[in-house]
């Protein structure tokens, strides 16, 4: 059975080898994240060697995202490493760096005590301090009210729920980091604390500088960017709904119906969009996950989502490769029961853009639908149409097929698209018995049956894909 959910793994130390990575993939995994929030370039640069080596040694394409670190605003350094704020107690929050104590810290965003405004809330160490702005003192000093106490300790994320920033997205470190990635075969960015589609439109402008053709992951992690979702959707390539923050700056009931409406809105929209954050958390140091993860996992599948994400269970946990096994069972299982008693949500010819692509995968939806179709092939240079198929959401299998590397790389990605690169073919029936070749080794058609292929002329033109043809496997 072809997984239709595609499972987005993070790199770290638990599963850096070429030895654990190859373990990782053939448990299921279909792409891994890069964290540039930890190690240097070096390390990087070794995860991503690891990662072509066993890709090249498996023969199973495998995406590479790079997670950009963003405007992560954090406390500053603290003396003796950490302090204990009471409830009630007054804390200055100055504009430059000091040496904290109980009484007065200072953050690694010096703006900030412009930014926030009296009665507004500050968030310190993912929720677990809360702080109320009741004074504003001169120009260089914020007078807080600890609402929630605890611990504070170096270096700990801060979150501004109830704060427009007019920061961009992109820091002096992501730009760096991204004329770095730009010169590596890395096929998607992350681009964290998304807050306005220009964000997104400002990474594009470097990457085309650059010369990288690597698609962009607008990750939302901010109530700001709901505002302006559909804008967001429409200039990224892919959406991350990025719970962890997310959770910190809005109410948690509110972060399920959010990431409902953004799954439904990628998909109407025909873009990826990635469910992440504490899916299998408990995995990170137990063999088995809560039967609330299982639920979660199962629920963004539901929900449509192209892909889920693990982030510290495989990046950092004692069972890296169990956590995949475990999404890869749990996607399987629902993709099984969905298959058997649901109907897919299907964006309706009414309401689709009308373009050729749109117009052809409408048309293998429709025959997909009525007719025995084991299922479809398309040739596609650029990703394009098999993005759009993906969108369909077919119920029998897709393979793509395409001799750019870097394409068959990025629809890793894309929900129930098996990709697969196979060289350039010169005429329309060479496409054919290449589709039914793959069809056949891949045990997803068998003699008799029909399969949809898909593809264009003249052959290998991006962009061109006009030609559908319902063929016989022989």
């Amino acid at each position: 059975m072809i997984i239709r959910t595609k499972i987005l793994a993070t790199i770290g130390p638990a599963c850096d080898s070429v030895e654990m990575i190859s373990r990782l993939v053939r448990a299921g995994c279909d792409a891994f994240r890069i964290n540039f929030s930890h190690g240097d370039r070096d390390q990087r640069a070794q995860f991503l060697r690891n990662v072509r080596q066993v890709e090249a040694e498996t023969g199973k394409p495998v995406a590479v995202v790079a997670d950009l670190c963003g405007p992560k605003i954090r406390t500053g350094p603290i003396v003796g490493g950490s302090v204990l704020l009471a409830e009630g107690q007054e804390l200055i929050i100055q504009r430059w760096a000091v040496e904290g104590n109980a009484q007065r810290i200072s953050t690694t965003l010096a703006e900030l005590v412009d930014a926030v405004e009296v009665g507004q809330t500050i968030l310190i160490d993912d929720g677990r301090l809360r702080l109320e702005v009741v004074e504003s003192r001169r120009t260089d000093e914020l007078c807080c009210r600890v609402v929630v106490g605890g611990i504070l300790s170096n270096g700990k994320g801060i979150n501004l729920p109830e704060t427009a920033l007019s920061l961009s997205a992109l820091t002096e470190k992501d730009r760096a980091d991204v004329a770095w990635i730009a010169s590596r075969d890395i096929d998607y960015v992350a681009l964290s604390f998304v807050q306005r589609p220009q964000d997104v439109c400002d990474l594009r402008a470097i990457l085309t500088d650059a010369g990288s053709a690597a698609k962009i992951i607008a990750k939302i992690e901010k109530p700001q960017a709901l505002a302006q979702i559909d804008e967001i959707i429409e200039v990224a390539d892919a959406i991350m709904v990025a719970r962890g923050d997310l959770g910190v700056e809005m109410d948690l009931p509110a972060v399920p119906v959010a990431q409902k409406r953004i799954a439904m809105l990628c998909q109407l929209a025909g873009k990826c969009c990635i469910i992440a954050t504490q899916m299998l958390e408990s995995m990170t140091y137990a063999p088995t996950p809560t039967r609330a993860e299982v639920s979660d996992v199962a629920n963004a599948v539901l929900d449509h989502a192209d892909a889920v994400m693990l982030s510290g269970e495989t990046a950092v946990g004692k069972y890296p490769a169990e956590a995949v096994a475990m999404m890869n069972d749990i996607v399987s299982s629902i993709q099984v029961y969905h298959d058997q008693r649901l109907e897919p949500k299907r964006r309706r010819a009414e309401d689709t853009p009308q373009t050729l692509a749109w117009s052809l995968a409408e048309a293998v939806r429709e025959i997909a639908d009525a007719d025995d179709v084991a299922a479809v092939a398309v040739f596609t240079m650029t990703g394009s149409t098999a993005r759009v198929l993906a969108k369909s959401r077919l119920a029998c299998p897709v393979l793509a097929l395409s001799p750019e590397l870097a394409t068959v790389r990025r629809m890793c990605l894309y929900y129930g698209i098996e990709s697969v690169q196979a060289p350039l073919q010169k005429h329309t029936s060479d496409v054919l018995d290449l589709a039914e070749e793959f069809a056949l080794a891949r045990g997803i058609a068998a003699p008799g049956q029909r399969i949809v292929v898909v593809t264009g002329r003249p052959l290998g033109t991006p962009g061109m894909a006009n030609t559908l043809v319902v063929h016989t496997v022989r």
